[in-house]
């Protein structure tokens, strides 16, 4: 009968698997702590990503309220011209018709026809105002230019007309009774302003037309 002898794990073999264990755990723990990390800067790195696309939709859409905004104080040349925009206003003047800029109100109520530009009898100032209850503010129009063009952010605009030169634009416009009758340049600052839950871009521009 073979006998084989009994081999006993001595403190050294025992102190060995213990070591290796905690190796383990180590390489364990340095291999998550790596997982979570990448986890983290793909989270990051995707709401940045989601931020800057909002805030470029907003920039984009803002930026839609200024050209409407300056088409619709240019005013088309025909009824047949696509799009739900005035006609150029014509003014008489010395017996003949002439076109003209359109007039400015004191205010742009809720109600003001979609054929009808915001176009604010006021002073240009650096500060705009889209709300009830900012510095200046007398009503605004929304972006609207027809039924087939949407937009996720709402849209506002408004403009204001300035004049070049002196106080009553003598210096550029010097013959007599042409600024009253609409004839010369013609200048508007448009403010727009696009908005979501997320973002809010607000932007300016400035137009000159000559009216003849």
């Amino acid at each position: 009968m073979n006998m084989h002898p009994y081999r006993s794990r001595t403190p050294a073999h025992r102190a060995q698997s213990g070591a290796a264990l905690v190796l383990s755990l180590v390489f364990l723990l340095i291999l998550t702590t790596l997982a979570v990390t990448n986890m983290r800067e793909v989270a990051l790195e995707s709401r940045t990503t989601g931020n800057l696309v909002n805030q470029k939709g907003c920039f984009n859409a803002s930026e839609a309220g200024l050209r409407d905004g300056e088409y619709r104080i240019s005013g088309k040349l025909t009824d047949a011209t696509p799009g739900n925009y005035p006609s150029i206003p014509v003014a008489s003047y010395g017996g003949s018709l002439v076109l003209a800029p359109p007039n400015a109100s004191e205010s742009c109520p809720a109600d003001l026809p979609a054929d009808q530009p915001c176009v604010l009898d006021q002073e240009p100032t650096f500060d705009q105002a889209f709300a009830a209850g900012e510095p200046g503010f007398a009503g605004v129009k929304e972006y609207s230019p027809d039924d087939s063009t949407v937009f996720e952010q709402d849209i506002l605009w408004y403009a204001v007309p300035f004049i070049g030169g002196a106080s009553l634009g003598e210096s550029e416009n010097p013959e007599y009774g042409n600024f009253q009758a609409g004839i010369g340049p013609s200048r508007h600052e448009v403010n727009a302003s696009a908005s979501d839950g997320d973002c809010r871009v607000d932007l300016r521009s400035t137009t000159l037309r000559v009216y003849l």
